[in-house]
């Protein structure tokens, strides 16, 4: 029994790394962002680099800080992200199910996956932001923001640990193991983008920005793993009996980055402007993580109640804590990917605001200074810089040394994972029109972004699909407070590899059963990787995104 609960239990002990592994949708800023934080930005569809008239721009167009006048702002996006994954195995079988080794009626699984989606556990997702900006001269502002990556995010909940599968013996369906666990569960990360910056007029109408980011990242990552590392016969799909369930706890508070941007009137009513973002790689040495193995019921599939007895002894859920594990994480990276973005912009100003424009004195406030105005923007992402997650625990003479209770087992030394992130672009055409002066106008936009994850390692979050959006927005203007609302909705074009997917999670090491170093012909195989692949199928995307915002100038 102890040398069965030692497999078992190797098994669930890849789900730390996996778990560390896999947060990649927590860090990336680029391949899982839409457009925009900034209720402004938003309501544009984005195209707003060339306006750049809120104190926002403190990170996302400093430059412009010599243009606006002083100001706070506190904004605020909601959105209900939908992602629904079609479970398949290679050749596009649709024959899938969490245990193989259980067959039912014409040798297909027993039990078997049936698509599924997300669900919602609880409060749509936020994302706040937070920014002023002080005109200290007609040459000269300043501005400080905190902002997070503009992203869908997965509350509590939302991948839940069972989903409704089918039994091939009763024809009925019945709780199962979710055929997403490998790859998403509950992600409670939070990532933020403290800015820091300066604008500069140093030329009549050229302006310079630049901006110090101080960037905080604290990792909360829940996730399934154990598929068994064993003979490519056996391992021809998932193992509930194998599964373990692990939550990843883990913080870089200071990630350094900046941003810097160009921002030129040519003409009253023409604008360009130029912006770019580089953030070093979230980097931790230590984590907390609790790994829950033999985490379902090898029979129904359920979820099994957790063991409260010796670890040694137990038949059920077991509960293993490693607190402070510096003995035991020796690397986390993650690198964010460098992203640039350039816009141009009409706008239509009101005689007096050209006059201004021409003694170069420019406040720039669209709303008092325009008929309306429409900009293009166009962005690339430099993802493919953050196509590896590194994830290193402890080893000894190229094997894993960090044993799990019972011994016998070890998390493995490299829990590298790939990303298969690849080097994007964006388009953002929008912009607004003043009805109103000093009290109303209408915004609207419209996005899109090309396909940023290769589909043979497609996962559910983020979804790197083609995609696009389109929407918009009001203002309105009370005395010196602008109230802000947008919506947007959100399609792709979703991902299909047939089954054939390539993402292999990190298996533990010690196993008693041989072959323990066969199948390295699989692309991205190693002794410690599943040998097959658990991302196969199809995943689909849409969203309904929301923005409130509100402005004070002074």
């Amino acid at each position: 029994m102890r040398t069965e609960h030692a497999r078992r239990l190797a098994a669930a002990a890849l789900t730390g790394a996996a778990c560390l592994s896999v947060s990649s949708g927590a860090f990336a800023s680029n391949p899982l962002e839409y457009p925009d934080n900034g209720s402004a930005s938003f309501s544009r569809g984005g195209a707003w680099l060339g306006v750049a008239n809120e104190p926002i721009a403190a990170h996302y167009n400093p430059a412009a800080l010599a243009t606006q006048g002083s100001g706070f702002s506190i904004e605020q996006q909601l959105n209900f992200d939908h992602v629904c994954y079609d479970r398949r195995g290679p050749g596009n079988n649709p024959h899938v199910g969490p245990n193989d080794q259980s067959l039912g009626p014409n040798g297909t699984p027993l039990l078997q996956y049936l698509p599924v989606c997300n669900s919602r556990g609880g409060f749509p997702s936020t994302i706040p932001s937070i920014s002023v900006a002080w005109r200290a001269s007609d040459k000269l502002g300043f501005g400080l923001a905190v902002v997070p990556p503009a992203t869908y995010g997965t509350p509590r909940n939302a991948f839940p640990l069972e989903t409704t599968g089918f039994n091939t013996r009763t024809n009925t369906t019945q709780l199962l193991p979710a055929p997403y666990r490998y790859m998403q569960t509950d992600n409670l990360s939070t990532i933020i983008f403290p800015t820091a910056s300066v604008g500069w007029e140093v030329i009549r109408h050229l302006r310079l920005g630049v901006g110090f980011i101080s960037g905080i990242g604290v990792i909360d990552v829940t996730q399934v793993g154990g598929t068994n590392n064993r003979s490519p016969t056996y391992e021809v799909g998932d193992h509930q009996q194998d599964d373990g369930l692990a939550r990843i706890v883990t913080k870089d508070l200071f990630v350094p980055g900046a941003v810097a941007s160009i921002h030129w009137s040519i003409l009253p009513q023409l604008d360009i402007s130029v912006w770019g973002r580089w953030m070093d790689a979230i980097r931790t040495h230590s984590a907390d993580f609790t790994l829950t193995a033999q985490i379902f019921n090898q029979g129904s599939g359920a979820v099994q109640p957790t063991c409260t007895g010796l670890p040694s002894s137990c038949q059920t859920a077991t509960v293993n804590v490693y607190k402070g594990a510096t003995n035991a994480l020796t690397l986390f990276e993650y690198k964010i990917p460098p992203e640039l973005r350039a816009g141009v912009r009409f706008h239509q100003p009101r005689t007096k605001s050209r006059l201004t424009w021409e003694q170069g004195r420019e406040v720039r406030d669209p709303l008092h200074d325009d008929l309306f105005d429409v900009e293009l923007d166009g962005s690339y992402d430099m993802n493919s810089k953050a196509n590896t997650v590194v994830t290193r625990f402890k080893s000894l003479n190229g094997t894993g040394s960090v044993p799990v209770i019972p011994t016998g087992v070890e998390l493995p030394p490299n829990a590298d994972r790939p990303t298969g992130f690849k080097d994007s672009f964006g388009l953002r055409v929008g912009g607004q029109w003043n009805a109103v002066r000093d009290k109303f106008a209408v915004r609207a936009g419209a996005w899109y972004e090309s396909q940023s994850i290769d589909p043979a390692y497609m996962q559910v979050f983020p979804v790197g699909a083609e995609r696009w959006g389109f929407g918009g927005g009001i203002v309105l203007r009370q005395d010196f407070i602008d109230i802000s609302l947008g919506y947007q909705r959100h399609l792709s074009a979703g991902q299909n590899n047939n089954g054939d997917g390539k993402l292999l999670i990190p298996v533990g090491t010690g196993y008693s059963q041989p072959p323990f170093n066969t199948a390295n012909n699989i692309p991205g195989r190693t002794e410690f990787r599943s040998i097959h692949a658990i991302n196969g199928g199809h995943i689909t995307e849409s969203a309904n995104a929301f923005t409130l915002g509100g402005t004070v100038h002074f």
